[in-house]
């Protein structure tokens, strides 16, 4: 009888000690705001590394402004148009930037855009606002019809190589090669490459990964910001 007394003791320890390991293995989130969070990545501004820098929730909000606080008045632009390109009332822009006459509008002339913030802490002039449909491609065969035995495999029509976090497609005859330009939603892009079906205000994004840049898809009425190149 003492023997079995032990026996079960011993397993019972046992037990209890193989459920502790198991809850400590296994850990949940502690709140609903940390469920199914994974890390956001963000492509770091220096062009030698490719490693990518993981970025708080904070600093997502940033990502979603574009880095300007000003725009570039050009020939038949109104207040009323540029108020319309950045979802502003015109009573904010007269207000922001102390018109006496809001009638007259010089090109060249240089408005401050009350809602717009800077990420970097630098301000950038806005020479236009695009609202362009987004496809996104890759260096591969389905994209360029190019193999990775191929000379060019993987160079842009600007001649260098494509980056993902960095090169963009264009028209040219809409956005100039080499400009910088913020696309809504994911950051800072260079116009480096061209494509046959890229016309007009379509913008192909370059990714490394064929399965991303088919999941990616088409996303369309997506605001660009071109930026000045002197103040890039």
């Amino acid at each position: 009888m003492f023997r079995k007394i032990v026996f079960a003791t011993v397993s019972l320890s046992l037990l209890l000690g193989l459920l502790i390991l198991q809850n400590k293995a296994y850990s949940y989130p502690t709140s609903e705001g940390d469920e199914g969070m994974g890390p956001v990545y963000n492509v770091s501004s220096n062009e030698s590394s490719d490693t990518p820098i993981i970025v708080s929730s904070a600093e997502q909000v940033a990502v979603s402004q574009p880095p300007v606080t000003q725009y570039q008045v050009t020939r038949g632009d109104t207040l009323f148009k540029i108020a319309r390109s950045f979802d502003i009332s015109v009573d904010d822009l007269i207000h922001a930037n102390d018109m006496s006459n809001p009638n007259q509008l010089t090109i060249g002339q240089t408005l401050t855009i009350p809602v717009l913030t800077t990420t970097d802490g630098q301000p950038k002039i806005i020479k236009k606002v695009l609202n362009t449909t987004l496809t996104a491609y890759t260096a591969g065969f389905e994209s360029t019809g190019k193999r990775a035995s191929h000379p060019t495999y993987g160079i842009t029509y600007s001649g260098i190589k494509a980056r993902e976090g960095r090169t963009i497609a264009v028209d040219p005859n809409v956005i100039p090669l080499g400009s910088t330009v913020f696309i809504e939603g994911i950051g800072l892009r260079k116009a480096e490459d061209i494509g046959s079906a890229i016309r007009g205000s379509r913008i192909d994004v370059f990714m490394n990964d064929l399965g991303q840049a088919q999941e990616f898809g088409v996303k369309k009425n997506v605001k660009v910001y071109l930026l000045d190149r002197e103040n890039v």
